[in-house]
């Protein structure tokens, strides 16, 4: 320790002059200040912004001037024989050498820094987004980093060996092998466990570094190629192993089941079909979402990804993936009868991603309004046309040539209608409305039910192409939703939050049946089977409840109390074409994330996670 302290003294001693530089561009900030034209707003402005870019520049100029030459220059000009002619052990002249070097970087930025923040005080913050604090730890994080990777360019530069040929390659290996690392915790939306990843993998590199710096001395003594080849084969086995542990730890994390996922899961579940999508976290494995999709028929599950964006077809029979990468989605597609997904060989802007009713075509509607219509077997663009002004709502494929939207505006809610074969967009009819207005069309698309977001207690059936009127189905009774069922027919759901009621009604709007739902405050309609109308409600109280009602009987079969019900994730706002088959839902009656199939016929439940 006496022995690197002494040597450590002696490069101060020989670096005075740094001293009196950081001492010159300390004062400079106060000259400035009073110099008109150049004082800026205020003279603690200046001072406080000047001085740390003095600060800033110097500190990192000497760490990489420092880095390059405190071993390195010493070695190639022959003067490292000085210290090992003396009785020091190689260990002192490394850190005594190294603790000149840091405290000489640190040092001079804080001499250059300090009189300005005595200067300026608790003004500083509104000079500066970041505090004094914040900008001291990045400025010296950076000088640090750059006096020691400069020290290890510096030895293997000077040595003028062909080894570094080797490191180079080395280099460039580990930097591929980190990203690689970074880019599967990326898709999980893991910023913690990435900033640990990084900080590891830094910490292991510094101290690679640091003790490699003492094995080269011991191993090389006063040799330049010794010193290279032991700092070589230190450092890069140093980082082989560090990555082979993060390698082993983001594998672990990226191991994770669908049985594991407990914390802040998200599923979305195709109403007709038997794939479910769910998302989530694993304890253990800090912010790490990991994604998956769930074929229910056989009990599988494939890894999608922490995506939550799936669209399911209205066959219930596939599912379109978009994996994003770099602002722009590649389409991947899973179907019931094949083991493997397909890409669909597009890569598109999806703001939003429409598919037709067996997933032949996909629509996709860009950021600047752009809709798209895309072929999946042949791959390729079969129309794009730019949508008129207003806010969207709706869209879907009415044939598979032929795409319709419902677009609000402040005026209306306009009807338009991209046919592929003609490659136009025309206005197909309108509905005059002061509000946002919901709606929902049939199965065919011929007819839809209208019912405003607000302002407005009314449903009305109106021609889904055209908008016109045909009758108003419900008015001021407290509607809290409405939607046509597979067969034809129409179902509302009104009344006061003690007794609602369902309403069933034909398909022209005729009376058929009203059966007592009892208290609830909200209603979602999930699907039906033709014999069952399944709705998710939310009793006065806040308790989420699942009910089947036998639509022949007229009352309500089956009932699950405690629930959330985990939503279908078809965008289509047509009835599904196959019959519900089950509904997932999320139990937390234990204090812990279950997702639970339910069949709303029998009243079984089996545990999906």
């Amino acid at each position: 320790m006496r022995n690197a302290l002494a040597i450590a003294a002696r490069e101060f001693e020989e670096k005075r002059f740094v001293a009196y530089a950081a001492v010159a561009f300390a004062i400079v900030p106060f000259i400035l200040s009073v110099i008109p034209g150049i004082n800026g707003r205020s003279p603690q402005e200046t001072i406080a912004l000047s001085s740390l870019i003095f600060a800033t520049g110097f500190g990192v100029a000497l760490a990489v001037m420092s880095g390059a030459s405190f071993v390195g220059r010493d070695l190639s000009d022959n003067r490292m024989s000085f210290y090992f002619s003396r009785p020091v052990a190689s260990a002192s002249i490394w850190f005594g050498k190294l603790t000149a070097g840091l405290l000489m970087v640190v040092g001079c930025f804080a001499v250059i820094i300090a009189p300005a923040w005595l200067v300026v005080g608790e003004f500083w913050k509104s000079f500066w987004s970041l505090t004094l604090a914040e900008s001291t730890k990045y400025v010296l994080t950076i000088a640090l980093a750059l006096f020691l990777i400069t020290h290890v360019i510096s030895t293997f530069a000077r040595s003028r060996s062909p080894l570094i040929v080797i490191d180079f390659a080395a280099a460039v290996v580990c930097g591929l092998a980190i990203r690689y690392l970074i880019v599967l915790l990326a898709t999980g939306w893991a910023v913690e466990v990435m900033k640990w990843t990084a900080t590891a993998l830094a910490l292991a590199l510094a101290v690679g570094i640091v003790a490699g710096g003492a094995w080269q001395l011991e191993r090389g003594r006063t040799d330049r190629r010794r010193n290279h080849l032991a700092l070589s084969q230190f450092l890069w086995g140093t980082m082989a192993a560090a990555l082979l542990l993060a390698a082993g730890y983001v594998g672990w994390v990226l191991s994770v089941t669908p049985g594991d996922l407990s914390i802040d899961f998200h599923a979305t579940r195709s109403t007709s079909g038997p794939f479910a999508m769910i998302t989530g976290r694993s304890p253990g494995r800090g912010d790490y979402h990991a994604g998956f999709l769930l074929n229910t028929d056989d009990g599988s599950s494939v890894r999608i990804g922490n995506l939550s964006a799936v669209v399911y077809t209205r066959d219930g029979r596939s599912v379109i993936v978009p994996r994003m990468e770099g602002g722009v989605a590649n389409l991947w597609i899973y179907r019931r009868d094949l083991k493997k997904p397909i890409d669909i060989g597009l890569t598109v802007e999806a703001q939003g991603l429409f598919v037709s009713d067996d997933g032949g075509r996909v629509a996709t509607l860009s950021s600047l309004n752009i809709l798209s219509v895309y072929d999946v077997a042949q791959k390729r663009s079969l129309a794009s046309v730019r949508l008129p002004d207003g806010r969207y709502m709706r869209a879907f494929f009415v044939s598979p040539d032929v795409v319709r939207l419902y677009l609000n505006t402040k005026e209306k809610l306009k009807i338009v209608e991209l046919d592929v074969r003609v490659r136009g967009l025309r206005e197909t009819g309108s509905l005059a409305t002061a509000t946002f207005a919901r709606i929902y069309p049939d199965a065919p698309a011929a007819h839809m039910l209208v019912r405003p977001e607000r302002g407005a207690d009314v449903v009305t059936l109106n021609d889904a192409r055209t908008g016109a009127l045909i009758t108003t189905l419900a008015s001021g009774t407290q509607v809290k939703t409405a939607r046509f069922l597979r067969d034809g027919r129409i179902a509302i759901v009104d009344g006061p939050d003690s007794a609602t009621v369902l309403h069933i009604l034909s398909a022209a709007g005729a009376p058929q049946r009203d059966i007592p739902l009892g208290p609830a405050r909200s209603s979602i309609f999930v699907g039906d089977d033709g014999t069952r109308c399944v709705l998710a409600v939310e009793t006065a109280a806040g308790v989420g409840q699942l009910i089947a009602v036998d639509l022949n009987r007229g009352v309500i079969a089956q009932r699950v109390d405690k629930v959330v019900w985990v939503p279908s994730g078809t965008l289509d706002p047509r009835p599904p074409i196959e019959p519900l088959r089950d509904v997932f839902y999320g139990d937390y009656s234990d204090r812990k994330n279950h997702i639970v199939s339910w069949n709303p016929a029998t009243g079984g439940k089996r545990r999906i996670i």
